[in-house]
């Protein structure tokens, strides 16, 4: 059984909840169900970046919040778990990142053509 989860919006967690965000619940459900394939729209296709920079850090007063989620690594991790994970190259192109290094093991597609191999799926989930 494979689903596929598209993920167009790229919330990286919060402060109070920094164990989890999209792409990690994204993997906890994979785990679960045996299988999904990943594509990243949006403003999520940042997280397929090879050589994007350090994480920003938030400061609140005194304290430095340096441990929020890491959607790299989440990205990453699915690629590990044998995921397909796929960017969406309209969305990158949105962003002026047309030509961006990306993590090894992500495949550049336009998901208008990927609707076409939906009946492939068990199912076909957007988050």
């Amino acid at each position: 059984m494979t689903y596929l989860v598209i993920v167009d919006r790229g919330y990286r967690g919060s402060a109070e909840a920094q164990f989890f965000d999209a792409l990690y619940g994204v993997q906890m459900l994979g785990d679960q169900l045996g299988g999904m394939d990943v594509v990243l729209r949006g403003t999520t296709v940042t997280a397929a970046l090879a050589d994007a920079g350090p994480l920003p850090e938030l400061r609140v007063g005194p304290t430095v919040l340096d441990s929020l989620p890491d959607p790299r690594r989440s990205v990453r991790a699915l690629v590990d778990k044998g995921a397909a994970v796929f960017v969406d190259q309209p969305g990158l192109a949105a962003f002026g990142l047309d030509d961006a290094a990306l993590l090894p093991g992500i495949t550049r597609l336009d998901t208008a053509q990927l609707a076409h191999r939906w009946g492939d799926y068990d199912g076909v989930w957007f988050l």
